[in-house]
C-alpha cells in the first residue's frame, strides 16, 4: 500500500461549488421524477356510461375531473379551483361548480360568476376511442 499525503481540507469556495452542483442535480432529478408520474392520457369511462348519466367524476393525475356533454360536445373539466386550488363540487340542480373554500362559483361552462377565482376552470382535451372516453393531458379553451 502506498503512502499518500493527507488531503488538504476543502476550502469554503470548493465546498459551496460542490454543494451547488449537488443541489442542481437533485433539483433536476426531482423535477424529472415528478413528470414520470403524470399520465399523458387515461381511459375515463365507456361512452355508454356517460350517456346513461349526466356526468362522470374521475381522478386524473391525482386530481378530480368531471366529464360531461356541454352543448352536445364532450367536455372534461378540472375540478380544481383557480383561486386556492381547492376541489370544487358540481351542483347539477343549479348547473354550477362551487368551491367550498371561499365560495367561488362557476357556471356550467366553468366561467366565474361569483367570488375570488381569477379565471375559469381548466378543461382537458377529450377523445372518444373505440366507444371509450379518454382524457388527454392537454388544456383546451
Amino acid at each position: 500500500m502506498e503512502d499518500r499525503p493527507p488531503k488538504a481540507p476543502m476550502s469554503r469556495q470548493q465546498f459551496l461549488e460542490k454543494a451547488s452542483i449537488l443541489g442542481l442535480g437533485l433539483t433536476v432529478a426531482g423535477t424529472s421524477a415528478c413528470t414520470l408520474f403524470d399520465d399523458k392520457e387515461m381511459l375515463v369511462c365507456a361512452l355508454e356510461d356517460l350517456k346513461s348519466q349526466d356526468y362522470v367524476i374521475a381522478r386524473f393525475n391525482g386530481k378530480k375531473i368531471l366529464v360531461t356533454y356541454l352543448d352536445d360536445k364532450l367536455t372534461i373539466f378540472s375540478l380544481i379551483c383557480r383561486h386556492k386550488k381547492c376541489t370544487v363540487a358540481y351542483h347539477a340542480d343549479e348547473a354550477q361548480f362551487i368551491c367550498p373554500c371561499h365560495e367561488g362559483t362557476y357556471d356550467k361552462y366553468g366561467e366565474v360568476i361569483d367570488g375570488p377565482p381569477p379565471g375559469p376552470l381548466f378543461r382537458f382535451k377529450a377523445e372518444v376511442r373505440e366507444g371509450n372516453v379518454w382524457v388527454v393531458n392537454e388544456k383546451v379553451t
